[in-house]
Formats: structure tokens, C-alpha cells, sequence
């Protein structure tokens, strides 16, 4: 069991994929399909480097799961492990969700296996080790913070400066170990590096950074010094991890690709390496991170298919395939859902664009809402996942309609759409925990928003230090306060009244009882007082109503789910950008028309109609919004509905454009003006 012999590559067998399956509570034939020719099946017994493509709803965590367990029960190693990284800790969550409560499970969570996300393994092999061998502290990783304070230390008058040039902090992120920010547009040219402004800020990163406050792009930098100064540090992390599996490869920034890419790949010696991830759904270029151009994803010598969908049926599978990239791989194949409902529209064909025009566009989700209600029984509607998403969802003082999501629905609030959203008070941590905890019938998150929401506050203290979140910030909140059972108890209280007593805060007890609790609490945690300007902002009411909105039959309330009642029933739509619902499965989707130079549902009616196929030939904005709408397109089980404006299927005239309303509905499209 010792390391001093080579690495013994595990072989894997039918046997083993039948373990796997029960062990995870799978289908007998869950990898082998109905004939036994399935890809998962090959996939699994693939023990060299390989790139796979899976398309969406193909169950390719599970997939990774299911090899992960197969290997962690046959590992002869005790100081080699597996390596796998992501963006998310999805991976990680699946193995403790499935695989906790076994043996295997245990063994793969804990050494000398590593299962986390690409910025925690950096951070924890890389740049935190390195950092703290210059003598830096290490505080807190939080680009937001450390911003601030990075633009708190610049003298008033170079920050008045560099606002009226229109920087605001995001100037001040170091890209070099010497404290330099890149170039700074200067008028017709460049910021010298020797101006007063300029050293100025150098200054301020340098100072941020001695008392131990980072961002979190910023660890590559610094990983990628050590790795420049000590180049043996990748001999030793290659003979610790001789097999890395990466999942949602396709969403790896330049940054990334370039160091996992020297760590894992370059110069002799390389690991096994097996990637996981659609090319399709490589959306997160049009955030402003630079595409991966180093070791782009899929390498096609290497490449291996998963085409054939077990989220949604052939239908939706039809109507979203031609948006692929490849018009000669636009092969996706729908088989699924398992346990499909009964529906109850014509020709079992529920699928369906909705027309609108500016003044009917605020009814939009209501007809969305009445369609869920009448096509689905009202089990499915209480469990399901019912959402609707645009591309641009941030709004702006243009009021020519629809430019963004919140044209749809005047209370929609963009900052509460991120999966891990950084809202600007905390009261809307509040009320993102209410909402995520109504959706999952679990009060777990909810704890975990108010807690978060604490530690943020805290956060804004000159000296506050933050623990590691080991278990989350529920518990991170309680380990900060154990010399303080006082304290403790006034926390436990406060989460009782909102978690399990309720309701959400009127503005007379915010006011006057629940802020100074809350204000109570991180002061304590910070050990420092928070009388600032930042804080009372954070702290600011931030009004929530509840009752139904008259004659819309629909609820307000400051969670981002629009809530439709018909009758004795209710559907829970969460709206959002297309991004935050990205790798998610919803029952039912709605898209929504929003603008990016152009109107985007408009600009891509071609692929709508399936007059055209893929991205060859186009520009990079077509490109984008193909992207980012298959991905909307690929997210329902059930039903999938478009939201278009009612001119982009007229002529000049003002007339339908009869052929284009045909083609549409020979594809499967209903069309319902609103």
C-alpha cells in the first residue's frame, strides 16, 4: 500500500459499472442502455486521457460520481490521490449526497483525494503557501472587500480623479507580483507608471496586501510566481495526483486553462487527464472573462460523445439542437423525461412562443403561470422547478422595451440572481434565503443566507479577520461567537423569529429591534464597532410586500419568484439570468426576449426556424447569443416557452409573416399572442 512503487493504473469492468450502479441507486442498465451500446458504458473503462462532450440532461456528474466510486474502491495508494475540479463544488456535493454514508465516499473526500473547485486547490497548494512564505497575512479572499479598502487607501483626490476618468475599484486588481495593474487608459494614451496616480495605487495594493487582503483572480497570479520561482513544486503535485478529472471544462477562463495547464500537462510527464463538458454551453466569455485559448476544450483526437439527453423528450430536443456550434454535429438526441406527467394540451404539444408588445409585455409570466397551472396536475406543480430567464438581466434607464429581464416585472432584482449572489444590503440576503428555502422545503438555506449576511457585515470592520467557512457560514458564525454564549443565544433567537417563527421583517421592527440585533452580533465578531457609512448602508430597510398585486393575480415579494395563483392553485416562477440557472433542470423554462446590441431572440430566428445551423460563418455577438440561448433551451424536462416580441414575426405592414408562423409551428411551436 506504500508509495515508493509507480502508479498502477485501476482497470474497470462490467462488474464494477454494475457495483456503481447500486451503490448510487441507479437502473440496472443506467450505463449500458437498452442494447448495451450506451457511450457512459466505454466512458467508465477509459483509463487514458480523453476529453468528453456531453450534452445537457446526459447525467455527467453523475457519470463522474459513478467513476470516482469505481476508483476509490479499487485505490492501492495511500499518498497518491485523484484530483477533480470545477467551478462549483457540484461534484463534491453529489459524492457527499450519494456516497457520504458509504466507506468509498469517506475515502474519496479525504486524503490524499482532492474534490473542490479550481480557485480552492490553487489557493491551497499555490498561492496561499506561497504568499505566506513572503510573509503576507491571509485574511480574506473577497474581491469585493478588498477592493474597497484598496480604494479607501488612495488619497481623496486620486480617487476623485480616477472617477471622473470613469474607474471606479475594479482598476485597482494587481496582475503582476511587483503591484502593478496592467495599463490604464489615460486620455489618448496610457496612465505612466511613474505618475503620483499611478504609484499611488500601487501603494494601496501593497498595503492591502501586507495586512492580508486579496482577490480571488489574483491567486493565479501569485501561483503562477511560484510556480515560475520553484518549478520542482510541479513534479511534486503531479506525483501526488497522477489522475485529474475536471467537469465543466468548457466554462474554464485563460487564466485557468493556462495554469491547470502547466501544472497537470505541460513539459514531460503529464497526468491522466479526463475532462467533462459541452461545447455548446461555453457561456461564460460573454461575462468578461477571456476565453480559454490554452488547451482548448475538446481536443478532437481525444474526443468522446455523450449526444443522447435523459432530461427532456425528442420535441425540445428538436427545437434546440440547430443553436449548436457545429451544424454537422447538431445530432441531440431527447429520451427523456422518466415519470413524464400527463399534459393536458392538444397533441401533447405544450411548447410555446408568446407574443407581446409593450403594453402587454408586464402579463407575460401570467400567461406563462396560467399555462403551467392548466397543463400540469397540482403534485407537479407544488415539487416542480418552474423559472423564466433572459439574457441580460441588469437593468438600465433605457425604457424602450424589453431591454432586460426586469422589463417583464418591475420588482425583479438582478443582484439576487447570481447562484452565489453578493447582495448590496442584508435584508436581501433575507429575502433570497425565504425564497431559496420555499423552493427546496428546507430551512437550511435560509440559516446559511442570515449567517452569510452577518459575516458580510462583519467583514466591513478595518480589522476583522475571517475563519476559514469549514461547514458553512452557519457554523463559521457560531465558532466566532463561542466565547460568547451570550452572544450565541441572541443569534440562535434571531434565527428562530425569521427561519422557524416568522414572518419576514416589517420596517417597525426592523427599525427598531431586529438591525441592532443583527449590527450586535457582527460587532462582536468583528470586535471593532461598524458606526460607517458602509455599514448603515448595508444595513438600510429595504421594503418587502407580500400581499397579491390586484388584477394579476399575481404576489410580490423580494425573493425573485414571481408567484401565479389561478383558482386554488399557485406556481412559483423563479426569474433570472440565463447564466445563473446555468446546469440546472427546470420542469418548465421560459425565455425571455432581452437586448445585447440587438434584440437576441430576433437576431437568432433563423435558428429558431431551422433555416440555419451552428455558428459557422457567424460573427462572435451571433455566436454568443447561440450559445447562451441553447443553454435555456436544453434546461426543461417538460415544457419549454419563448417570449418574442409580436413584431419580430410581422412585416412592415404590421401583418403576420405567415410562412415564418408555419415553419415555427411544423417545428412544434404553439404561438399565443398575450
Amino acid at each position: 500500500m506504500a508509495d515508493g512503487n509507480p502508479f498502477e493504473i485501476p482497470g474497470i469492468t462490467d462488474e464494477d459499472v454494475r457495483w456503481a450502479t447500486r451503490v448510487l441507486g441507479l437502473p440496472e442498465n443506467a450505463f449500458f442502455g437498452e442494447d448495451g451500446t450506451d457511450p457512459r458504458n466505454e466512458i467508465l473503462k477509459e483509463m487514458t486521457s480523453i476529453d468528453v462532450s456531453a450534452c445537457p440532461g446526459s447525467g455527467k456528474t453523475t457519470l463522474l460520481v459513478a467513476k470516482l466510486a469505481i476508483l476509490a474502491n479499487k485505490w492501492k495508494h495511500r499518498t497518491k490521490g485523484i484530483c477533480v475540479l470545477s467551478h462549483t463544488n457540484a461534484a463534491r456535493d453529489e459524492i457527499e449526497k450519494q456516497l457520504g454514508h458509504s466507506a468509498v465516499g469517506r475515502n474519496l473526500l479525504s486524503y490524499p483525494h482532492f474534490i473542490g473547485t479550481i480557485h480552492g486547490f490553487v489557493d491551497h497548494f499555490f498561492a496561499l503557501p506561497w504568499l505566506r512564505s513572503k510573509g503576507y497575512p491571509i485574511k480574506i479572499v473577497d474581491t469585493e472587500i478588498c477592493l474597497s479598502r484598496r480604494w479607501f487607501f488612495l488619497p481623496y483626490r486620486i480617487r476623485i480623479g480616477l472617477e471622473k476618468k470613469g474607474y471606479s475599484p475594479t482598476v485597482l486588481s494587481i496582475k503582476s507580483p511587483d503591484f502593478s495593474v496592467g495599463q490604464i487608459r489615460w486620455g489618448k494614451g496610457s496612465l505612466g507608471k511613474n505618475t503620483q496616480t499611478y504609484t499611488n495605487i500601487q501603494s494601496a495594493c501593497l498595503l492591502t496586501t501586507k495586512q492580508g487582503y486579496f482577490c480571488y483572480e489574483e491567486m493565479f497570479m501569485w501561483a503562477s510566481e511560484l510556480i515560475s520561482e520553484c518549478p520542482e513544486i510541479i513534479k511534486v503535485i503531479r506525483n501526488r495526483f497522477p489522475m485529474l478529472f475536471i467537469d465543466e471544462t468548457q466554462d474554464n477562463s485563460e487564466s485557468q486553462s493556462q495554469i491547470l495547464n502547466a501544472i497537470f500537462q505541460a513539459g514531460e510527464n503529464p497526468v491522466i487527464r479526463q475532462r467533462f463538458g459541452d461545447e455548446n454551453q461555453a457561456i461564460y466569455d460573454f461575462m468578461g472573462a477571456e476565453e480559454a485559448s490554452t488547451d482548448k476544450f475538446p481536443i478532437e483526437g481525444v474526443k468522446r460523445e455523450i449526444p443522447n439527453s435523459h432530461r427532456f423528450c425528442e420535441y425540445i430536443a428538436r427545437l434546440s439542437e440547430s443553436l449548436g456550434l457545429n451544424s454537422d454535429t447538431c445530432n441531440l438526441i431527447g429520451e427523456g423525461p422518466k415519470g413524464h406527467p400527463p399534459i393536458s394540451l392538444e397533441e401533447g404539444r405544450p411548447h410555446t412562443i408568446f407574443l407581446f408588445d409593450d403594453e402587454t409585455i408586464q402579463k407575460v409570466l401570467n400567461a406563462y403561470g396560467n399555462l403551467i397551472i392548466s397543463s400540469f396536475p397540482s403534485d407537479f406543480i407544488r415539487r416542480g422547478v418552474f423559472t423564466a430567464v433572459g439574457q441580460v438581466h441588469r437593468g438600465d434607464d433605457d425604457t424602450r422595451k424589453p431591454r432586460h429581464v426586469g422589463h417583464y416585472w418591475p420588482d425583479y432584482d438582478y443582484v439576487l440572481s447570481s447562484k452565489t449572489p453578493k447582495p448590496d444590503s442584508f435584508l436581501k440576503y433575507v429575502y433570497f434565503g425565504f425564497g431559496m428555502a420555499q423552493q427546496s422545503m428546507e430551512v437550511n438555506p435560509f440559516v446559511e443566507k442570515i449567517a452569510e449576511g452577518i459575516l458580510r457585515l462583519a467583514g466591513m470592520a478595518s480589522d476583522f479577520s475571517a475563519s476559514p467557512r469549514k461547514g458553512g457560514c452557519h457554523r463559521c458564525v457560531l465558532r466566532l461567537l463561542e466565547d460568547h454564549p451570550q452572544m450565541i443565544k441572541e443569534y440562535g433567537r434571531v434565527v428562530h423569529d425569521w427561519v422557524i417563527k416568522g414572518p419576514l421583517p416589517t420596517k417597525y421592527v426592523w427599525e427598531k429591534v431586529q438591525s441592532d440585533q443583527i449590527l450586535k452580533l457582527a460587532e462582536v465578531i468583528a470586535q471593532e464597532s461598524l458606526n460607517s457609512q458602509p455599514a448603515n448602508h448595508f444595513m438600510r430597510w429595504e421594503g418587502v410586500e407580500s400581499e397579491p398585486v390586484p388584477e394579476t393575480g399575481a404576489t410580490k415579494c423580494k425573493d425573485n419568484i414571481y408567484r401565479y395563483s389561478e383558482g386554488n392553485e399557485t406556481v412559483h416562477i423563479r426569474v433570472g439570468s440565463i447564466h445563473s440557472v446555468k446546469g440546472e433542470t427546470h420542469a418548465a423554462t421560459l425565455v425571455l426576449e432581452t437586448f445585447w446590441h440587438d434584440h437576441n431572440l430576433e437576431s437568432i430566428l433563423k435558428w429558431l426556424c431551422d433555416y440555419k445551423r451552428g455558428c459557422t460563418g457567424v460573427g462572435v455577438r451571433i455566436r454568443n447569443r447561440l450559445k447562451i440561448h441553447y443553454v435555456a433551451m436544453t434546461r426543461p424536462s417538460h415544457l419549454l416557452c419563448l417570449a418574442i416580441k409580436r413584431t419580430s414575426l410581422e412585416n412592415a405592414n404590421g401583418k403576420p409573416k405567415l410562412e415564418l408562423c408555419e415553419r415555427l409551428k411544423d417545428l412544434g411551436w404553439r404561438i399565443v399572442p398575450v
